[in-house]
């Protein structure tokens, strides 16, 4: 008769320290996670926003010397409630062509989740109908959202980048009127600078994210991540 075998203490105890380092390794996966989350979540509306424009087709079909405010546009908001700095963005068309900021109705709907890309600096909680997305500051730790480059003819310090019919990235188009001329068309690159407070590598620098507008094109990507 075979005797059966059974495992040791030592293969036991081997087991349960390779265990605990993977699951080490896949909490640190986690943390790095969170900070690819946030930036692929920002670079698909970003995606979107361009995928609008190119279908709808923004053009001057009504004779309304201010047309071009209804480009489809991502807005980015660094809102201060109760004290902390909490990034949001919109993403949406300016229908009634006022220049001001994209109501609900006006909000494009998150493909994957049928909700509105859309928010104020003056809710603390979202309504069931929006996307828990945009609220990247809560849900991905982004500190703040800023653009550099992206200058225009025009001039424009406006945190928004739009996109014409041709998917051309335009910046500050509420400010667009009947002889605009195209000047708030970018002449270089957009980098979408965003901030996190966390520090991953613990170098003493917060973490950071940049995503890049190519001007002519307006080709997104991750920058360091060209593939995504």
């Amino acid at each position: 008769m075979k005797n059966k075998s059974a495992f040791t203490m030592i293969e036991i105890v081997f087991v349960i320290v390779v265990l605990g380092i993977l699951a080490s390794l896949a909490m640190g996966r986690m943390d790095r996670d969170l900070q690819q989350e946030a930036a692929e979540t920002i670079l698909s509306h970003i995606r979107l926003t361009q995928q609008l424009a190119l279908r709808d087709n923004k053009h001057r079909s009504d004779n309304d010397e201010n047309w071009q405010r209804a480009y489809w546009r991502i807005q980015f908001k660094n809102c201060n409630m109760q004290g902390d700095v909490q990034p949001i963005y919109n993403v949406g068309s300016d229908l009634d062509l006022s220049g001001s900021d994209i109501s609900k109705e006006e909000a494009a709907l998150d493909p994957i989740s049928g909700k509105y890309l859309y928010a104020t600096c003056l809710e603390t909680s979202l309504a069931d109908d929006v996307s828990q997305d945009i609220r990247i500051g809560k849900k991905f730790g982004v500190s703040g959202v800023t653009l550099s480059g992206c200058s225009t003819r025009g001039g424009s310090s406006a945190n928004q980048i739009a996109f014409d019919y041709l998917g051309r990235p335009h910046r500050g188009v509420t400010a667009y009127t009947s002889n605009a001329d195209f000047n708030k068309l970018v002449r270089s690159d957009c980098l979408v600078n965003i901030q996190l407070s966390t520090d991953q590598d613990n170098d003493g620098t917060l973490d950071s994210i940049v995503i890049n507008v190519e001007r002519e094109t307006g080709h997104a990507f991750i920058v360091g991540h060209e593939t995504l």
